[in-house]
C-alpha cells in the first residue's frame, strides 16, 4: 500500500495547472490574409499544422509531470506494511459472557445487542470481537469478514467467571491496534465489574459505546458453605423484592444426605444448617432456581479441611507463655467449637533446624523475634513465603532488620530499622486504606484504632511494599511486601505490651484475627478457591479438584473446592455515566510507534530520490524537445 510521510506536500502538484493555464492562453487564431492568386502558394515550404500542435502537448505533458513528480518527491512516498498501514477505522464488539447472563434468554438478548452492533459499523470499517468475564480475549480479530465476527458471537456462551471491565477494555484497545475507532461494550453493567478504586485506559482515540443487556430476574443463590464437625451451614441469599420459601440440597460424595427448607426475606440472606457429622470428602449445597441465574445455585465444600487450621508462633525462646503471651490469647478467643487456630510455637534456634517441609502444613507463620533464627532457618521461611506462605512480622525489640529483609528473600527491598534510644513519642494507628480486608470490621468506626498509643515503633519501608496504615507522626505503620506468590505483612511495632498497649484494647483480637485470616487465605493453604483463581492443574470451573504437587514427589494430594464469585450475582448496577467515568484517555503510543515505523520504512525505500531523479530525465526531455519547436 502506498502511503506518504507528509502528504500535505501533495496539495503542490496544484501547480501543475499552471502550464495548462499558459498553454490555453497561448492559442491565438490566425489572421486572415487575402491573396489575389492561391495557385502561387501550392508550392511553398509550409510546416505541417498538426505535427507542431503534437510536440506542443507532448511539452505540456512534460512540464506537468515534472512538478507532479516534484510535489511526489516533497510528499516522503514510500510501500507501507505492518503497523504503518492504517485502517479507516475499527468497531470493536466486547461481549459480556460472565455467568451473570446465564438466565434464561439473557445471554440470546447479549447476542443480539453485540449482532446489531456490527451491523451498524460504518461500511469502511474493520470489525471484531472481544469476549470478557474475569479475563478477556479476542474472539475474531479485526477484518472486513462481518460473517467472521457473527460467528464468533454465535459460538460464544456464557461460562463461570465474574465481570471484570478492565480486562476487557484492555482487550478491547489491543484489538484497535492503534487505529481509531469505536469499542461497544455489551453488558449488563455489574457494578462489582469495578473493584474499589478500579481504572480502565483507552486510547484516546476510541470512542466507548454501552449496550445495556438490563437488569437482572430475582435470583436465589448460594453465597457459602461452611463445614463444621457437627454439621454444615450453608448460606442462601435472596434478591427478590418478596420473600421465597426455598428448599435446599445436601450432597456428599455425590450422595443425597439431606435436604433442608428455610425462609429468606426480600434482598436479604440466610443460614441453613444440616445437623449431623459430615463423613466424605466433598459437600455439594443446592437449590431450586430455574427462572435465576444457574451456575450460583450449588456451592462446593473439601470436608477434609474440617480441622483446625495451624499457626506458626516464632518466638526466642519458643515458649508462648513468656513470649506470645497476647498472640495465645487473643487467637485463642476468637476460637469456637470446630474452629479457630491450632497454635504452635518454635523458638528461632529449633527453626533453623527445620526443613522446607516442616513449614508447610502450617497457614500462617507470626515471627515475634529473630534471636537464633539463622540463614537455614531464614531460607525457610523465604521459602515458605515464596511458595503461597503468609508471614507476618512484629518490628518489636527483639527483631533485627536484616535477618527480617533475608526471611522475605532476595528479591525483598523491606528495611527495617529498630528503635534504640529513642526518645517515646506517642502516636496512634490510621488506616490507609480502609478497604483493605485488614480493616474491613472498622470500615464504619476507625475512631476505635485511635484508642491505641504506641510510644516506639520501628522504620520499616521498601519500593516493593505497600504502605496500609501510618501513625499519626507520619511514620509506616503496617506494610504489605512482595513475597513470591505467598502474602508478608510488616507491623512497626510489637504485639506484647512492650512498645505500645495494643493488646489491652479490645480492637486488638479482631486486628490480629483479621490479619491472620489474610494471611491464611493464601492461594497455596486455601481449601476454597473462586474460578478465576484456580491453581494450577485445576479446572476452570465449579467443583472439588484433587492437586497433587508434582514439584515434591510423594506430596500427599489435597483436595480443594472451586467456586464462582458470589459477588456476580449481586444485583447492584451501575449507570453508564458511571461506567465511561471509570476510563482514563490516553495518548495512544501505538499510533507514535505506527508512526516511527513509517519513518523508518520511508528511509529504507527512498522513493523520493527516485522521483527526483525521473523529474530531471523529464527535463532535460522537455528542454530538448523545446528548443526544436521553437
Amino acid at each position: 500500500m502506498l502511503s506518504f510521510l507528509s502528504p500535505l506536500f501533495l496539495a503542490g502538484a496544484a501547480a501543475a495547472a499552471v502550464p495548462i493555464v499558459l498553454h490555453l492562453l497561448k492559442r491565438e487564431p490566425e489572421a486572415r490574409v487575402k491573396f489575389s492568386a492561391v495557385n502561387l502558394l501550392k508550392r511553398a515550404p509550409v510546416e505541417h499544422t498538426q505535427r507542431r500542435h503534437l510536440r506542443e502537448l507532448l511539452l505540456l505533458a512534460l512540464r506537468v509531470t515534472a512538478l507532479v513528480l516534484l510535489a511526489l518527491a516533497f510528499a516522503r512516498p514510500f510501500f507501507a506494511s505492518g503497523a504503518a498501514v492504517a485502517s479507516s477505522g475499527v468497531t470493536v464488539v466486547a461481549l459480556d459472557n460472565s455467568y451473570s447472563l446465564s438466565a434464561p434468554g439473557r445471554f440470546d438478548r447479549a447476542r443480539q445487542l453485540a449482532k446489531d452492533a456490527i451491523t451498524r459499523a460504518p461500511a469502511t470499517d474493520l470489525v471484531g470481537v472481544v469476549t470478557f468475564a474475569d479475563a478477556a480475549q479476542i474472539a475474531a480479530k479485526p477484518t472486513m469478514d462481518r460473517v467472521l465476527a457473527m460467528a464468533a458471537i454465535d459460538e460464544t456462551t456464557t461460562g463461570f467467571g465474574a465481570t471484570r471491565y478492565r480486562g476487557a477494555l484492555s482487550a478491547s484497545s489491543q484489538a484497535l491496534g492503534g487505529r481509531k475507532g469505536t469499542i461497544v461494550v455489551v453488558t449488563d453493567l455489574q457494578e462489582n465489574g469495578w473493584d474499589a478504586g478500579d481504572r480502565a485506559s483507552v486510547p484516546d482515540g476510541a470512542r466507548i459505546e454501552v449496550a445495556d443487556v438490563g437488569a437482572p430476574p430475582a435470583d436465589l443463590a448460594v453465597i457459602a458453605v461452611q463445614p463444621q464437625a457437627d454439621r454444615v451451614v450453608a448460606t442462601i441469599r435472596n434478591t427478590a423484592p418478596r420473600a421465597r420459601d426455598v428448599r435446599v440440597h445436601l450432597t456428599i460424595d455425590n450422595k443425597p444426605s439431606g435436604d433442608a427448607a428455610v425462609s429468606v426475606g426480600p434482598n436479604q440472606a440466610a443460614e441453613v444448617a444440616f445437623a449431623g457429622a459430615p463423613r466424605g470428602t466433598a459437600a455439594a449445597v443446592a437449590v431450586d432456581d430455574p427462572d435465576g441465574i444457574q451456575v450460583d445455585n450449588v456451592r462446593y465444600a473439601v470436608l477434609g479441611g474440617t480441622q483446625q487450621p495451624s499457626l506458626l508462633v516464632v518466638s526466642g525462646s519458643g515458649d508462648l507463655s513468656r513470649e506470645g503471651f497476647y498472640v495465645r490469647h487473643a487467637l485463642a478467643a476468637g476460637a469456637t467449637p470446630g474452629g479457630g487456630y491450632q497454635i504452635a510455637s518454635v523458638s528461632g534456634a529449633q527453626l533453623s533446624g527445620w526443613s522446607d517441609d516442616g513449614l508447610a502444613p502450617h497457614a500462617a507463620v507470626i515471627l515475634l523475634s529473630t534471636r537464633s533464627l539463622e540463614r537455614r532457618g531464614r531460607e525457610a521461611l523465604a521459602t515458605y513465603a515464596r511458595n503461597g506462605g503468609g508471614v507476618l512480622v512484629a518490628a518489636g525489640p527483639d527483631v533485627d532488620g536484616d535477618v527480617v529483609a533475608d526471611v522475605l528473600g532476595s528479591a525483598s527491598t523491606l528495611r527495617v530499622v529498630t528503635a534504640t534510644g529513642a526518645k517515646p513519642e506517642p502516636r496512634v494507628l490510621a488506616p490507609a486504606d480502609v478497604r483493605h480486608p485488614i480493616f474491613q470490621p472498622f470500615a464504619s468506626n476507625t475512631a476505635t484504632l485511635g484508642l491505641v498509643t504506641f510510644q516506639r515503633v520501628a522504620r520499616i519501608g521498601g519500593s516493593a511494599c505497600q504502605t496500609l496504615a501510618r501513625f499519626t507522626t507520619g511514620e509506616t505503620a503496617l506494610l504489605e511486601c512482595a513475597a513470591g506468590d505467598g502474602r508478608a505483612l510488616v507491623f512497626a511495632s510489637d504485639l506484647e505490651n512492650r512498645w505500645n498497649d495494643f493488646p489491652l484494647h479490645a480492637t486488638f483480637v479482631p486486628f490480629l484475627h483479621e490479619i491472620v485470616r489474610y494471611l491464611a487465605s493464601a492461594r497455596a493453604h486455601a481449601g476454597e478457591y473462586l474460578v478465576a483463581d484456580a491453581p494450577s492443574g485445576a479446572p476452570r470451573q465449579p467443583g472439588v479438584a484433587v492437586l497433587t504437587d508434582s514439584s515434591r514427589p510423594g506430596a500427599t494430594p489435597r483436595a480443594v473446592a472451586i467456586n464462582v464469585d458470589p459477588r456476580e450475582a449481586d444485583p447492584a448496577r451501575l449507570s453508564i455515566e458511571d461506567f465511561q467515568s471509570a476510563v482514563t484517555r490516553l495518548k495512544d503510543v501505538n499510533v507514535s510507534e505506527a508512526r516511527v515505523e513509517a519513518r523508518q520504512q520511508e528511509d529504507r525505500q527512498h522513493l523520493w530520490q527516485y522521483a527526483l531523479a525521473l523529474m530531471a530525465l523529464l527535463l532535460a526531455a522537455e528542454g530538448i524537445l523545446a528548443a526544436r519547436t521553437a
